[in-house]
Order: structure tokens, then C-alpha cells, then sequence
């Protein structure tokens, strides 16, 4: 049974009736093509797709058939399968021009007007068309003439018409129709949506060209990108689950639509991964190998070497087609991650054979070595997908999509945190500010312009260390280093400078931010505070009595040097102290409820009141000591004033 129509129309029927599938039927019809001896029955049966009994029921309904052509619409369509037919004379091909469309099928010829060519690559070219009934703009890629006379240039072709025709995904552009010449069988062409926009490649150039080098990679263009990236593996991950890999994934064969869209361009390579058969990825050009020179990095590849050089992985360089899976799609997708990143492939060059060299033997340049202002997470995704061995990558382009969204979740949630920053920022009167690891003032608010003075262009990014009087400095280093060195909060009080040459004591409150390195800054105006308590200073200092003053807590706060003579303690070693330091060791447990007691009912008692109390030294002689008791209201607490005589 060697005439071409019965044996197609027995491989039609094997398909309807589900014997076989798509890819073995293109598998069958090429090996038929080379082989020339046997039968499309006798390969079916020997591939063991077909039983004897069922190969005898479709010759029967093959040799009766009268051949007719089946309209489009029809589950399966006899032209189409003329496709795969290479027996008709191969120099009759002709070039798909507008003055030569008379030669298609006279509904095609009636229904499309082509206008001219729009893009051309791999074994086709895309033409732009109208459809003169539905009266809408459409794509016809057809097979390019210098591919027509290859069985499996036209295999391909059908495969991947069929296979993006199938996979119904806003992702996959639709596919309108399939069809042939009626003569020869070599006019190849499908009918699609016609696609405005411009490729990912494109994009990601216009980023990385008008990004300048001081500029923040972390910037609304590359957030899009990286949408756009997230787009592509939610279409892959369908294609994936229909069991479908596209083995040439790059940034040339995604379009980015004017309105958004994002279609994933170009199937002719595409494999079913679950039919285990890849005879009819092999094409009929010279052997790779010979002519690698020749080719651009960009330009995909035929033969046993599938795909593009600059994004294909280390199976692919190496040809090993038996080891091709979805992981093989995750490697193209990380090195596209790669280029949005970068701006360049993973390994790049003019030498296509030193490429794919590189692929299998060297490692892939860290992208923050090439751009260090990359997000370290965002390196981290993309190298773990350019791994070489298939197992260490992403086991799913799920979770590869995912691990880029979270990341992009993250960024969003932590911009929010800083918008809510910003707003309490503004509206406090303190000194608020964001200071990273460097010492740089990172955030701050209005409060540094209306209380210091200083304009915005001053503080951002400046040393926090430089608003500081100098003598303030030492200080506020060592309360910033504490921090870093794992305390939580550090209070500081400090003289800040203001921008007309003056200054102001400002109590700072630094703690450290959990998850961020960085440190949140609160600061106080205690100038007014601080400027009565020299005034107080200078009472007490004139005073003729041994002064000290204490808190509620009855811890001292304040003495003059009155009391240090008197007493034998230097003020820091006085100050912040209980005041019991300064009573006989075995008084100071009482001591304790007569100052809570005063406090509670603080009567000043004059001095010479007939108490008979006692002091004791540093050294711990004791004395006798007469003692007046006095009570200082401030804005925020009650302090009490003890002057001591000696009697």
C-alpha cells in the first residue's frame, strides 16, 4: 500500500479513532517518507501502535475512502496531513507572494488579503494579513521556500502550528487555521492573531541602555521586567502541565504586546516529553558542527544541537536530546532572568562554538559581579536555574515564578512599611530618621529642617556623625557601635548643630530594626531642660551647704562639689546612686521607707530641726549631719533637694 493518499488517509483514521497521537503520527509519517519500503501500516504495527486486527480494519477503511477534502472546522483535516507528503516535485515550489495567492485553496483565497512581510526567522516568516470576512487583522507565517522542500522542515512546521494551536493559554498566541497548497503540498502557512508590540529582547535592551550606572537597578522598569518574566513562566508552567517543553525559550521569542500581553513565540521546536520518541526533532540540515562559525549567538540551532546557544543549557550543548525535560526549559528562562539582570546572556561572545564550550564547562559570572547593584535574592533565583546539572535546578517553572513574585512581594510590602514610616515621620515633631550600617542617614523627616534647620539635600545620604558638635562626636560613634554590636536600644544625650552655626541638646533614643540593617533614631529637644539645669547648677555650686538632689526613686540626680568634699566621692561616682550611699550601712534599710515616705507627703523640712542624723564617708567614718529637705517641680517630675551640714 505505497500510494501517498491511502497511506495518509490510514494514518488520518489511526489518529481519529485514537490509536495513535499527535507526535507519533508526525513520528510515523517521517520515518515513512525516508524509509520508502514499507507501509505507514507496517511502521505503525512494528512500533507496536497499532494490533494486526486494527491495521486490517484501517486498510479496509483506507482503500475504500474516496479521497475529499475536509473543511476547516472538521476535528482532523486530510490537507493537513499533505504536509508531511515529500514525493511531489520539489523544484514546483513556490514563493508565498501576493501576486502568487491564487494558488491557494479557493477559501483562503477569497477570505485573506496578504500585506506584506512583517518578521522573518528559524524556517518561517511571518506576513501580515487581513481576513476579509471576520474583517480583522491577522498573522499568516508560512514556511520559508528554502525550508518547503524538507519532509521535516514541513513536520516541524505542522508541529508547531499544532502544538500552539492546542495550547489554549493567554500566554499562547490563538491559532485561527492550518493549511496547504492543494498541488504539491509543500505551501505550509497557519493563520494567527497578529501581535503588536516588541520582543522581550528589545525591552530589556532599552532598560539596560538608558539605565545609567549610578542609577538604582532596583526601578519601576526592571519591577515590569520582572512581571513580564513572571508571565512567561506562568505560561510555561501550562505548557509544562500538558506535558509540552519548548527547548527555545529567549527573550527574542517573547513578544511584549502595546497593551500589556505577553506571548511566549515559536514552538517548532517544542517536545511532547511524555512520548519518550525525538526522531522528529531531527532535521535534514548539514550537521551542526560543520558550520557553527557562521551562526550568531542569538540564532536557533537545528539538528541534534536544539535551540538557541547563548540560552541553551549543558543537555543541549552536549546534544544529549535524551536528557531534555522541563528543567531544560528552566535553564532558558534563568538565563532570560539573567539577561534582565544583566543586560547580556549568561555566556555571550561572536564565537557560537566557544559559547557552547563555555556552557558546558564554566561556570555562569555571578550577575552582581557584572551589575552590583542586582538584589542578592534576585542572583540567587537565577544562578540556582543555571545550574549545570538538572536536578540542582528549580524542579518546577512554579517555583520559579513563585520565588521571583515573592520577591516582588516582599519589595512591595517593604516599600509600604517605609510609606507608613514617611507619614509618622511627618507628622512628628521629634527627629526621626533611618540610619543604615554605613553611619548614613538612610530616611528622615521635617523635623531636622523646622528644628535644626538643615534642608533635605543636606541630610539624605549624609553621616549622621557630621550633625553632631565635635566634641559630641566620640560619642555618638560609640552609642551607633553598641547598637551593631547586638545592644537593642542605646539613650544618648548630645549637643546637635543647627545650620545657622548654633546648637541644641537633643536626647537620642537609638534601637536597632529588626530584620534590617539599620537603625531606628527618635530625638528629643531638651535644650530648654538642660539649660535649667545649669541654671540650677549654678544655684547649687553657689550654694554654702552640701547640696545633692534626688528623683522619686530617690536616686541622685544632681550635687555640687560641696557634697564631694564632704563626702570623699567624685560626682560620677555619686551620680545615679540610691541616696542611702551616703547614709550608715546599717541605717539604710530604714532609710529606704523614710524617703518613700516623704515622697508620698513631701513637707520641706528647714534646716536645724532637731533630727539627729548621720552621714558616711567614702572611707566609712561616720558623722553627725544636720539636713533640709526641699521640693523642685518640673514638667516631668518631682525632684527633692537635700542640703547637709556637718554639726
Amino acid at each position: 500500500m505505497q500510494d501517498h493518499d491511502v497511506n495518509l488517509r490510514f494514518g488520518v483514521r489511526a489518529l481519529q479513532l485514537g490509536y495513535i497521537d499527535d507526535h507519533q503520527f508526525a513520528d510515523a509519517c517521517t520515518a515513512w517518507v525516508r524509509d520508502g519500503q514499507r507501509s505507514l501500516a507496517e511502521l505503525m504495527c512494528a512500533r507496536g501502535w497499532v494490533t494486526e486486527q486494527q491495521r486490517s480494519d484501517l486498510e479496509h477503511h483506507a482503500g475504500a475512502e474516496t479521497h475529499t477534502v475536509v473543511r476547516a472546522g472538521n476535528r482532523v483535516d486530510d490537507r493537513l496531513m499533505l504536509t508531511l507528503h515529500a514525493n511531489g516535485p520539489r523544484d514546483s515550489v513556490l514563493d508565498l507572494e501576493p501576486a502568487d495567492f491564487a494558488n491557494l485553496p479557493l477559501t483562503v483565497r477569497q477570505r485573506i488579503t496578504l500585506r506584506g512581510i512583517h518578521s522573518s526567522g528559524g524556517i518561517g516568516e511571518v506576513w501580515r494579513a487581513y481576513d476579509e470576512v471576520l474583517g480583522r487583522e491577522i498573522a499568516l507565517k508560512r514556511l520559508k521556500h528554502s525550508q518547503a522542500a524538507h519532509v521535516d522542515s514541513r513536520a516541524r512546521f505542522f508541529r508547531e502550528a499544532r502544538i500552539t494551536g492546542q495550547l489554549d493559554h493567554p500566554g499562547v498566541v490563538p491559532v485561527y487555521d492550518y493549511s496547504h497548497a492543494q498541488d504539491d503540498g509543500a505551501h505550509c502557512f497557519y493563520t494567527m492573531r497578529f501581535l503588536q508590540g516588541r520582543t522581550l529582547s528589545e525591552v530589556i535592551a532599552d532598560f539596560h541602555d538608558n539605565r545609567s550606572a549610578d542609577e538604582d537597578m532596583v526601578s519601576r522598569p526592571l519591577l515590569q521586567l520582572l512581571q513580564y518574566f513572571i508571565s512567561v513562566c506562568n505560561t510555561m508552567a501550562f505548557a509544562h502541565s500538558r506535558g509540552i517543553v519548548h527547548r527555545d525559550l529567549k527573550g527574542a521569542n517573547v513578544i511584549i504586546g502595546d497593551f500589556g500581553e505577553v506571548i511566549v513565540l515559536d514552538w517548532g521546536l517544542a517536545k511532547h516529553v511524555g512520548s519518550g520518541n525525538v526522531s522528529a526533532d531531527a532535521s535534514s540540515a548539514p550537521d551542526p558542527g560543520d558550520s557553527l562559525a557562521g551562526l550568531m549567538p542569538t540564532a536557533t540551532l537545528q539538528g541534534d544541537l536544539l535551540g538557541t546557544p547563548a540560552f541553551m543549557s549543558l543537555e543541549q550543548a552536549k546534544g544529549e536530546v535524551e536528557r531534555i525535560d522541563r528543567r531544560t526549559d528552566i535553564y532558558s528562562l534563568c538565563a532570560i532572568l539573567y539577561d534582565i539582570l544583566t543586560g547580556r546572556p549568561p555566556f555571550d561572545g561572536d564565537d557560537v562554538a566557544a559559547i557552547m564550550d563555555a556552557v558546558i564547562r564554566q561556570p555562569p559570572t555571578p550577575p552582581r559581579a557584572l551589575v552590583p547593584g542586582v538584589p542578592v535574592e534576585l542572583e540567587r533565583i537565577c544562578l540556582c536555574g543555571l545550574a549545570k546539572a538538572p536536578e540542582a535546578r528549580w524542579h518546577t517553572v512554579g517555583e520559579l515564578g513563585d520565588a521571583v513574585e515573592r520577591w516582588l512581594t516582599t519589595l512591595a510590602e517593604r516599600k509600604r512599611t517605609d510609606q507608613e514610616r514617611e507619614r509618622f515621620f511627618d507628622l512628628s515633631v521629634d527627629l526621626l530618621a533611618i540610619v543604615d550600617s554605613g553611619g548614613h542617614i538612610a530616611q528622615f523627616n521635617m523635623a531636622w529642617t523646622t528644628l535644626l534647620g538643615w534642608p533635605s539635600e543636606s541630610l539624605d545620604g549624609a553621616v549622621l556623625t557630621e550633625f553632631a558638635c565635635e566634641d559630641q562626636r566620640a560619642s555618638l560613634t560609640a552609642g551607633l557601635a553598641k547598637i551593631w554590636a547586638g545592644e537593642s536600644d542605646v539613650e544618648l544625650e548630645l549637643r546637635m548643630r543647627c545650620a545657622d552655626g548654633s546648637s541644641r541638646w537633643i536626647d537620642i533614643r537609638a534601637r536597632s530594626i529588626p530584620d534590617e540593617a539599620g537603625v531606628y533614631l527618635v530625638g528629643r529637644d531638651v535644650t530648654d531642660r538642660r539649660r535649667s539645669e545649669q541654671k540650677f547648677m549654678g544655684l547649687l555650686e553657689s550654694a554654702p551647704d552640701a547640696t545633692c538632689v534626688i528623683d522619686r526613686s530617690g536616686t541622685i540626680v544632681l550635687i555640687n562639689h560641696q557634697l564631694e568634699r564632704m563626702f570623699g566621692y567624685s560626682q560620677e561616682e555619686l551620680l545615679d546612686q540610691p541616696i542611702e550611699i551616703l547614709v550608715p550601712e546599717h541605717l539604710r534599710g530604714r532609710h529606704v521607707g523614710h524617703v518613700r515616705g516623704f515622697v508620698s507627703d513631701p513637707t520641706p523640712r528647714p534646716m536645724g530641726s532637731g533630727l539627729k542624723l548621720q552621714g558616711q564617708r567614702k572611707d566609712g567614718t561616720t558623722f553627725a549631719v544636720e539636713v533640709s529637705l526641699g521640693v523642685l517641680e518640673t514638667e516631668t517630675q518631682m525632684l527633692v533637694s537635700c542640703a547637709l551640714r556637718a554639726r
